[in-house]
């Protein structure tokens, strides 16, 4: 097994060359400039990649504008978005990948989510063929597969077109708790701030139906766990699928994860955050305003759990599509099948927590625990 990550090792280790915010256009960028401060040294030479990349890209931002912006801004979805929701590390992508294996949906990939100013333009390959270069194999934490055409979520798009975005999170982390709540829940945000949120993810995904000829868009964004009454008055007749896991081994992955993101995404010191701090306070704040949301989409809030896809992903994506409506049922199952099976070789982390740690996830993650009928995995061992 790898050498877990570290805050200490994140810190020591070179981030890559490129960063997310190489696909903003030339207003966004300047805005995170002048909106942040506290930029360390170890990030100055990803900073300067990242606006050489945003300048070279500038004139087929502007193409992009001038030859769709009136064709995006009359389009209207064919079909009401599904969203895969439920909170990070609980197998939001595992079930994206496993559903958008079917035929009859269309996705957000790496390259439309890094680059969403060039999502359309005939050119976009240029920059799509550059990036394919700096895109690493794996997720490194969990080594699920990365690549230019693998699916994504649309949260990095937001983030390059928007001032307003989770990623924020990691960008400045120490703004972490202010950055969570005004991407998360809209707090803190002036009218303007928010209606331009809006407006940006109504014309993403606007951008997304056309450059997928109007099939149904399969999307998932763990972000949007508690934005589910934002996205059905964006978006009527959304469809929701939210997925669960263990939080005794969320906690742990969480934990393990972080420092990577940190590495490669933190334009401000991070060698001072209390990482279990953060995790406790995020998921209590996302699932609790989730559990406040739900009921009000009706039938068209799917759950499931992490447990259920691995044991059993036909049966239980079948289930979707019967409880949905959704066409090509058969089709699309036989090829969910053959994607599982490809799969089933894949090793899961194994992880320890404190007793400290199990009591705390009693105490302040209770709700969670009773909500969905979990206790301690056998996957973890205490120690």
């Amino acid at each position: 097994m790898a050498a877990r990550w570290t805050i200490e090792r994140a810190m020591e280790e070179k981030p890559p060359h490129f960063h997310p915010l190489a696909g903003c256009d030339l207003e966004n960028f300047r805005a995170h400039f002048e909106n942040h401060d506290g930029f360390t040294e170890r990030t100055e030479s990803q900073r300067k990649k990242s606006r050489l990349a945003v300048l070279a890209r500038h004139p087929f931002t502007l193409m992009e504008r001038l030859l769709f912006s009136k064709k995006v801004a009359n389009y209207e979805l064919p079909h009401p978005p599904i969203f895969i929701i439920g909170h990070w590390r609980s197998g939001t992508t595992h079930l994206h990948n496993l559903m958008s294996s079917a035929p009859q949906f269309s996705t957000i990939d790496f390259g439309q989510t890094a680059m969403p100013h060039n999502l359309l333009n005939p050119t976009r390959f240029i920059g799509r063929a550059a990036m394919s270069t700096a895109v690493p194999k794996d997720r490194g934490m969990d080594r699920v597969k990365m690549g230019m055409k693998e699916p994504q979520e649309e949260e990095m798009a937001l983030g390059n077109l928007n001032p307003i975005c989770y990623y924020n999170v990691f960008y400045y982390p120490q703004e972490i708790k202010e950055q969570f709540e005004k991407s998360i829940f809209l707090e803190g945000l002036t009218p303007e701030e928010i209606a331009n949120f809006e407006e940006v993810y109504i014309r993403l995904l606007r951008k997304l139906s056309i450059a997928g000829k109007g099939k149904p868009l399969l999307l998932k964004n763990p972000a949007s766990t508690a934005r589910v009454e934002l996205l059905d008055r964006l978006f009527e007749g959304s469809r929701f699928i939210h997925i669960v896991r263990n939080p005794f081994e969320v906690f742990a992955s969480m934990l393990h994860h972080y420092p990577r993101l940190f590495n490669a995404f933190a334009w401000q010191r991070f060698d001072n955050i209390d990482l279990e701090e953060m995790v406790f306070y995020k998921y209590g704040r996302l699932m609790k305003g989730f559990l406040e949301q739900k009921e009000k989409v009706g039938d068209r809030m799917l759950e499931t759990s992490y447990e259920k896809i691995v044991a059993d992903p036909v049966g239980e994506i079948g289930r979707f599509y019967e409880a949905l409506g959704l066409d090509g049922k058969e089709e699309a199952l036989a090829e969910i099948s053959s994607y599982a099976e490809a799969g089933k070789g894949y090793k899961r982390n194994q992880y320890q927590l404190s007793r400290a740690q199990v009591d705390r996830i009693r105490s302040d993650w209770g709700f969670a625990l009773e909500e969905w009928g979990y206790d301690v995995p056998e996957s973890i061992e205490v120690i």
